[in-house]
């Protein structure tokens, strides 16, 4: 059964030692399929995004963050496993190499946390060091 939650997205990224925080708060679904979790919302203007949709699939050891829309794209975050995806926005596609130190998941049928950190690379560009903290909690 599909719940309406709250889900807040706060990532730092870290560009050129200093840290550049944004946080997403939004509606969203969340459910349980077998022992995944999925937790999903619609992209916004603000984000960039609009017209995407994110869903983020929730392992006991690893988070998928999976969007499709008019960004597409599927990141897996699983520690010590380095994920190789392509990004593809409106402006073109980029590969990209997610090098996570850190994935803690705390999560429940009524919601929960996960924590990453971890290293993005993509070719042409520095190498950055990014957070990333994922709240659910189901609305009354």
């Amino acid at each position: 059964m599909n719940r309406k939650v709250l889900i807040s997205v706060k990532t730092v990224q870290f560009l050129d030692g200093q840290p550049e925080e944004i946080e997403l708060i939004t509606e969203g679904e969340y459910y349980k399929d077998g022992n995944e979790y999925f937790a999903s919302y619609d992209e916004s203007e603000i984000s960039g995004m609009e017209g995407t949709k994110t869903t983020m699939k929730i392992e006991n050891d690893a988070l998928a963050i999976i969007r499709q829309g008019t960004t597409n794209s599927n990141l897996i975050f699983k520690k010590n496993l380095n994920h190789v995806s392509l990004y593809s926005t409106p402006y073109g596609s980029l590969e990209v190499t997610v090098k996570p130190s850190k994935v803690a998941i705390d999560i429940s049928e009524t919601g929960g946390k996960v924590e990453l950190a971890y290293i993005m690379e993509a070719s042409g560009i520095e190498p950055m060091d990014n957070t990333l903290e994922l709240n659910i909690k189901q609305i009354s």
